[in-house]
């Protein structure tokens, strides 16, 4: 591979790196109006400074700084139901959807600074009932530190 005379090849997240990927393949999520947390026992794909909790619900960085964090769900039938992302258990309001109508995809994201022991989970909350999510794809979450 050719990269010339001015550009170099991406560079590999070195041993250490602060990244976790984490999804839930076809799930079914019974969800509580105050909310309930989604599960990633699907895959994860994790550095050595984020880890996933036993429960699979919940990841805890081990370094301070700014970080990236993106989630998706996707569900099978169109409902009303909200989705956010929690930092060690509140939900940070800018991450929120709130739908008025129904819908199948949900997808946000956000930088904000994490400290060392901070938590990040995914959270669908706001009806009572279940949730089916899409096989492959149904709910990922995705944080990087970027700084």
């Amino acid at each position: 591979m050719h990269f010339g005379r001015h550009l170099r090849p991406p560079k590999p997240f070195p041993p250490g790196e602060d990244f976790a990927q984490v999804t839930n393949s076809g799930g079914v999520i019974a969800v509580l109006n105050e909310g309930t947390k989604v599960t990633f026992p699907s895959f994860e794909f994790l550095g050595e400074a984020i880890i996933i909790n036993e429960a699979k619900d919940r990841l805890t960085v081990f370094h301070p700084g700014n970080y990236y964090i993106a989630y998706s769900v996707n569900t099978t039938i169109p409902t009303k139901v909200s989705t956010a992302i929690l930092i060690n258990g509140r939900r940070v309001s800018a991450t929120t959807i709130a739908p008025v109508e129904n819908r199948t995809e949900y997808n946000n994201q956000i930088i904000l600074p994490l400290e060392e022991g901070d938590t990040i989970s995914l959270e669908l909350f706001g009806i009572v009932g279940t949730v089916t999510l899409l096989a492959g794809a149904g709910a990922s979450l995705s944080v990087f530190k970027i700084s």
